[in-house]
């Protein structure tokens, strides 16, 4: 009873030859997985011990696209189980060359990423070449999407579509696309001009058009910079390639102006008083370089203005902060004590009898 049920024939093909084929596809599934967890749990452990990080790297190349691979060859030798019509068999056949493609394409782009991300990184650090930050992320990118468009190119010619007609209609269209890539092609260079020319890199702090902040990361397209605000700030390349860039933290010392005015009524002798003063505390902080301009700098509407130039050597915002403050409380304490006296706006005013 069994067996004639088995022979049963749907749509031209047997209970049997069904059962066949889902056995097949179920067994390739159960093979691939049992290849993965092996790879995982032992030959990736095994691996983990040897000395060269060679044999790391393969296995994390082939894990998942040989998982695809047994899996599609399943499929392959299941569907040839089956006597099929020829547009099933077209569509069966169709779909396991674009699964190989898959799988080929996912082992190469897996492979080339691999090298680039240990290899050259490698390579980089020994070098001293500060290419690990910039380069290789950009590289990866462009090298996936230019696989990617060669992968999905080959897929549309696995399904019938010609390849010729497709570039040709590119070719037809090809001022459109210039003209629509316009931006992407400058902010892309952009990205390049920045990482050859080096103005600034991740990590350092920058300002732009009045914009402060750190460089988070630079892309392919924009560069992301996180402002004291804490707010993010996606600058496209172009623009950044563009303008004039300070960069904060390459600065030698952070220079400092303070103007100080004091009342009318003081005398030439307290100003030069007061002038040694501030040099004195200038000269002494830990922060501040042996630089400094300290003098009696203009008569103002209510006030005799000194002024002081002097340098701090931190480039750390929280330490040059601690250094003013530690200036500027210092000023206060001594003027107070020699009875200098600070000045506030006043106006005069003559009224004729």
């Amino acid at each position: 009873m069994a067996f004639e049920i088995l022979q049963a024939v749907y749509f031209g093909n047997s209970l049997y030859n069904y059962l066949l084929f889902l056995g097949i596809i179920a067994a390739s599934i159960i093979l691939g997985k049992l290849v993965y967890y092996i790879s995982k749990n032992i030959i990736k452990k095994l691996a983990a011990k040897t000395a060269t990080t060679l044999d790391d790297a393969i296995i994390n190349i082939l894990e998942e696209p040989l998982l695809l691979l047994i899996i599609v060859l399943g499929i392959n030798y299941a569907y040839h189980t089956l006597t099929l019509p020829p547009l099933a068999f077209g569509f069966f056949q169709g779909t396991v060359k674009v699964l190989v493609i898959v799988a080929v394409a996912w082992f190469i782009i897996r492979f080339l990423d691999e090298i680039m991300l240990n290899f050259l990184k490698q390579l980089t650090i020994k070098t001293g070449v500060e290419l690990d930050d910039h380069i290789i992320p950009l590289v990866r990118k462009l090298t996936k999407i230019i696989l990617v468009a060669i992968t999905s190119v080959m897929i549309l010619d696995t399904w019938g579509y010609k390849v010729t007609s497709i570039l040709a209609g590119l070719g037809l269209g090809g001022l459109a696309f210039a003209l629509a890539a316009k931006d992407m092609l400058a902010n892309f260079f952009g990205g390049l001009s920045i990482i050859m020319d080096k103005p600034f890199k991740v990590g350092e702090s920058i300002v732009i058009e009045g914009k402060r902040g750190t460089v988070e990361e630079i892309g392919l397209r924009s560069t992301k910079i996180r402002t004291v605000d804490k707010t993010q700030l996606i600058v496209p390349n172009s623009f950044m390639a563009d303008k004039i860039v300070e960069n904060i933290t390459r600065e030698e010392a952070r220079k400092i102006t303070l103007h100080l005015g004091l009342v009318y009524s003081t005398s030439p002798e307290k100003i030069e008083l007061a002038i040694k003063i501030i040099t004195d505390i200038v000269k002494k902080n830990k922060s501040t370089l042996d630089l400094s301009h300290v003098y009696f700098d203009s008569y103002g509407d209510s006030s005799l203005i000194i002024q002081a130039i002097y340098y701090i050597k931190e480039t750390d915002s929280e330490k040059i902060s601690q250094a003013k403050n530690e200036i500027n409380l210092e000023i206060l304490k001594q003027f107070n004590i020699n009875k200098l006296k600070f000045a506030f706006p006043t106006r005069t005013i003559y009224l004729e009898k």
